[in-house]
């Protein structure tokens, strides 16, 4: 919460209403939330962060033991043969110690020297993704292209339907639907598969989405909901044709899918019985185009 607070007090996050003594965090502030995080993990300043989220509206030698220079130990008389194999035994046990001794104490500084290389390496690792996004980033807005980790259809999409909405309402929802979209890139949760399932241009198509998006699916019947869902599959069937359609299908992963509806069925409050028979209905024609010859 500190950090919130702080991206606060820069403007950069939205400090939303009190409700009952507690801030009323919506669905806007966690998208929003999730874009500073973003862009922070690419290595863009705050400062500039800020500017970005404000202006893309669609319009980080010893001795050894006890003897001397060479570690030899002197004899205590005469020293006959006895003492002399005395001696020599007592020097290579201590010998045999010392050298224990030195190899673990080289372990430890190698072992120390390898995690500071790997420390480095990840540093350079995280340097070059980085670099990688802003590359990324520059290129989106050199092109006038909304700051995003969306994909550039997918962000494109996202801004044609809100620039058609006849209404607020419909504009609205695509703002919803946006927000769970781009959490969903955010958090890796989004199945790469999934942009083929964004509309290039395509004007007859997208009134019959931004139409679907202005009903209100809380007053839906169970038959509506569901002959909305069947007209958003014969939709997408129909953008991506038969091939397209088969080769997605084999290609996705299904647990992804659920896993993007439980996302949304968490940060979204849209009518339950639509994301549900959304599911149920979007992962049997995965099944379908993947069995059809």
């Amino acid at each position: 919460m500190r950090t919130v607070r702080y991206y606060h007090s820069l403007g950069l996050l939205p400090v939303p209403p009190q409700r009952g003594g507690w801030r009323d965090y919506g669905l806007g502030h966690v998208a929003r939330l999730s874009r500073i995080r973003w862009l922070v993990q690419a290595g863009v300043p705050l400062e500039s962060i800020g500017r970005i989220l404000n202006g893309d509206a669609p319009a980080g030698g010893t001795d050894r033991a006890g003897g001397g220079p060479h570690g030899e130990r002197a004899s205590s008389g005469g020293g006959g043969n006895g003492a002399r194999g005395t001696d020599d035994r007592t020097n290579a046990g201590a010998g045999g110690r010392t050298d224990d001794h030195d190899s673990d104490a080289a372990g430890r500084v190698a072992a120390d020297l390898a995690g500071a290389l790997e420390a480095v390496e990840r540093s350079l690792a995280e340097a070059t993704r980085q670099r990688e996004m802003l590359i990324c980033l520059l290129e989106r807005a050199r092109e006038g292209l909304t700051v995003s980790p969306m994909t550039p259809r997918m962000a494109a999409f996202f801004d044609r339907l809100e620039a058609a909405a006849p209404d607020e309402r419909t504009r609205a929802a695509v703002r919803r639907e946006r927000d769970v979209v781009e959490l969903a890139c955010y958090r890796g949760q989004m199945p790469p598969e999934a942009e083929a399932l964004f509309l290039a241009p395509q004007p007859q198509e997208e009134a019959g989405i931004l139409e679907a998006y202005g009903q209100d699916a809380s007053a839906m019947s169970d038959e509506q909901i569901e002959e909305r869902v069947r007209a958003n599959i014969r939709r997408l069937e129909s953008m991506l044709g038969p091939l397209r359609a088969r080769a997605l299908a084999r290609s996705v992963d299904r647990e992804a899918v659920r896993a993007f509806f439980r996302l949304a069925s968490r940060v979204e409050p849209f009518d339950a019985r639509m994301g549900a028979a959304m599911e149920r209905g979007l992962l049997a024609a995965i099944d379908r185009w993947s069995a059809e010859a």
